[in-house]
């Protein structure tokens, strides 16, 4: 007499469901890859170009750097510290030129035939965040760069 088992195709089902519940299960409980910084910090860059006015110098270049888990903090601490690098407050001088959050910033400038250029660029390296922002401007230097500490 010859024995079938109906079973195998059942535990082929239930080892397949098994192997599939502990994927799922392994993947739930690694998650999705957080974020290098989850809470994150803003970095922003201040800048102010040099500004002459009847061949005077009246406003020289200033740049400054400022880091604050809040956005707006950031911005503040930025233009305190272009102040603080010789630069002008009030009446725009010193403007923030780029905020990033939780990446490295650079603003890179030029002064041509057409006046001041200023591109900015954020990364998650200085040096290519530095490239891209002279890219953007067609050349110029880099005038204030830096990466969140």
């Amino acid at each position: 007499m010859t024995r079938t088992h109906q079973n195998r195709p059942t535990r082929r089902r239930f080892a397949a469901a098994a192997v599939l519940a502990a994927g799922a299960i392994a993947a739930g409980a690694i998650g999705p890859a957080a974020p290098a910084d989850a809470a994150g910090t803003f970095l922003a860059l201040a800048y102010q170009q040099s500004y002459g006015f009847g061949g005077k110098l009246i406003y020289r270049d200033a740049h400054g750097v400022g880091q604050s888990p809040v956005y707006d903090t950031a911005r503040i601490n930025a233009l305190n510290d272009c102040q603080k690098n010789g630069g002008n407050t009030g009446g725009g001088q010193c403007e923030v030129r780029v905020v990033a959050n939780s990446e490295c910033a650079a603003v890179a400038a030029s002064n041509g035939a057409e006046g001041w250029k200023i591109a900015t660029a954020t990364s998650y390296n200085l040096q290519l965040a530095e490239q891209i922002a002279l890219a953007n401007n067609g050349g110029g230097l880099v005038v204030v760069s830096a990466c969140p500490s």
